[in-house]
């Protein structure tokens, strides 16, 4: 009877665990990947933890762990071009299919958050498809200044359609794991009444997350830095060593624009060489730029600045993200932009180039006229 007792007892717990067990099948169509290494992991407070690895062996990977709690991983993969694959999905108990395609993207299956959450990447890789057309057309040198204008509209229109696409999914699935996951990875695009809309819908242990209370806190700082607003004012150290002020800049030109960037930061780098064009054409008793870096090195920094060749000031307390210029505008992504006019006057918070070359336009025209 004892004997029986146990068995039954040890079948429970092999089927309880079993019912716990998160199985990832994997499938990688680039050859070239074979006998790479790839890494799942989480991000907590923005640092990178290794939860385990899995070799692709034949265009194939497999992994097994028990799950006791769902949570938001990273599947990472460096590319034979030396680009990363970072793909976020719910690790979660159940089978889940992971696709990579020859590109390196990703594609997910098996579970409900998991296709839940694939549903919202096809809606976001469809508009990455126009964006990379929109770019190809705007590569060309042949291109006359009405045609590029008209591409430059087209894409604003496709931010304006993602950022739809993010508020969407987000109040949709506000209470589950991955829309918290979204919308804690999205929010920036966001207005201020955008986000409040989602947080209404929030219960209580959503608010809790860290990120989401975060998210929450800085709303009322945005508020007080959002357009129609007096600047805050903020002095951090230069390149020199020497400290430097907003309030040495306001007034001086028509226009500032503080640019929130760091030399790791990818889209920063790529929003670079528009910023520079629109400076060379602008800077002046017109317009400036003051750079406040969130770098934590300051040789990076430093460098950073040589070698892009980026000629306007530049000031940082290299303490990252935990940056006092950053908190003081509630930055929580980068790059991000806050334009001021030359009476303090907070005109608008990550506006698109053609925006802010509209406001200075609209600018001088008022003053032809007067």
């Amino acid at each position: 009877m004892k004997k029986l007792i146990f068995f039954l007892l040890t079948t429970l717990l092999i089927v309880g665990c079993s019912t716990n067990e998160t199985k990832i099948v994997g499938n990688v169509q680039n050859l070239e990947l074979s006998g790479k290494t790839i890494y799942f992991k989480e991000k907590i407070n923005r640092e990178w933890i290794t939860i385990d690895s899995v070799q692709i062996l034949n265009g194939t990977f497999q992994f097994k762990k028990v799950c006791d709690t769902a949570k938001i991983v990273y599947l990472i993969c460096e590319l034979p071009s030396g680009d990363k694959i970072r793909q976020a999905f719910v690790f979660e108990a159940g089978e889940i299919n992971i696709s990579i395609d020859s590109i390196g993207k990703v594609y997910l299956k098996g579970t409900k958050q998991n296709n839940l959450f694939q549903s919202y990447l096809d809606q976001k890789n469809e508009l990455y498809q126009k964006g990379e057309h929109i770019f190809s057309k705007l590569e060309d040198s042949t291109l006359t200044a009405d045609e590029k204008s008209k591409q430059e509209i087209e894409m604003e229109k496709l931010e304006t359609d993602e950022t739809k696409i993010d508020l969407d999914f987000s109040n949709k699935n506000v209470n589950t794991l991955i829309g918290t996951h979204v919308f804690t990875t999205s929010f920036h695009g966001m207005t201020i009444d955008e986000k409040e809309s989602v947080i209404k819908l929030m219960n209580n242990d959503t608010k809790k997350v860290k990120r989401v209370s975060e998210i929450i806190a800085n709303i009322d700082i945005e508020k007080r830095t959002s357009a129609g607003n007096q600047f805050s004012d903020f002095k951090l150290p230069s390149l020199t060593g020497d400290s430097m002020s907003l309030s040495d800049f306001v007034g001086k030109t028509d226009y500032i624009l503080v640019d929130f960037w760091a030399s790791w930061c990818g889209p920063c780098m790529q929003f670079l060489p528009e910023l520079k064009d629109f400076y060379a054409k602008n800077k002046g008793s017109k317009f400036e730029i003051l750079g406040v870096s969130f770098d934590d090195n300051m040789e990076a920094w430093k460098s950073t600045i040589t070698k892009n060749e980026i000629s306007w000031k530049h000031v940082s307390d290299l303490k990252g993200w935990k940056s006092e210029a950053g908190k003081i505008y509630a930055v929580n992504s980068i790059p991000a932009t806050v334009l001021i006019d030359k009476n303090g006057k907070i005109l608008g918070r990550n506006l698109s180039i053609q925006q802010i070359d509209l406001i200075i336009s609209k600018s001088a025209t008022n003053i032809r006229k007067n």
